[in-house]
């Protein structure tokens, strides 16, 4: 059934060095500060809001997808995390928009209201911007998301390069069916 996988904490540790890069990418410079080794090009939400990033990893010889999900407040602080494994096969645009499907019904259970929903996927977050129609395979769960935000008191969808979206795909990649609740 293919490698061993990476234990949670590993994944968690990894996630969580890249938030500190951001940190210390964007920290007041002073002479101990340290520039990180690699770009860094993860964005604060708007003022008030949490951002929510999501991304998909596909295995196709496994016959499985996985999502993963970083809810940060505006400090970067990492709130909530969430992997899901899906054990049947799923193209690359269906994983996709089940993990925005994941993102926002975990957004949802972790309580945040005022957020901004960002992946790598620029289909999907079009398709949910309105500014085009969503493939037939994908437009059930990308209405069924358009659905949940009637929770939220104010949402946004924007679409980032891959780089920006390292700790949810890292997620995504290597941890299974993991949750980390980090505030209340």
């Amino acid at each position: 059934m293919g490698g061993k996988g990476k234990a949670g904490r590993t994944i968690l540790r990894n996630a969580m060095l890249l938030v500190e890069d951001y940190r210390v990418a964007n920290a007041p410079k002073t002479e101990h500060t340290v520039a990180p080794t690699r770009p860094v090009s993860w964005q604060p939400p708007s003022h008030g809001f949490y951002k929510v990033n999501i991304d998909e990893a596909v295995f196709s010889k496994r016959k499985q997808a996985r999502a993963g999900v970083v809810i940060r407040d505006g400090e970067g602080e990492v709130i909530a995390a969430l992997s899901k494994q899906w054990k049947f096969p799923l193209g690359a645009t269906e994983a996709e928009a089940k993990a925005w499907e994941a993102g926002i019904l975990f957004s949802k259970d972790v309580g945040v209201r005022d957020v901004e929903f960002e992946g790598d996927s620029l289909e999907v977050c079009n398709a949910l911007q309105g500014l085009t129609s969503p493939p037939s395979s994908v437009a059930n769960v990308l209405i069924g998301f358009l659905n949940h935000v009637s929770f939220f008191r104010q949402w946004k969808v924007s679409h980032i390069k891959w780089q920006g979206n390292v700790p949810a795909h890292l997620l995504a990649q290597h941890a299974h069916m993991l949750v980390i609740m980090l505030h209340g």
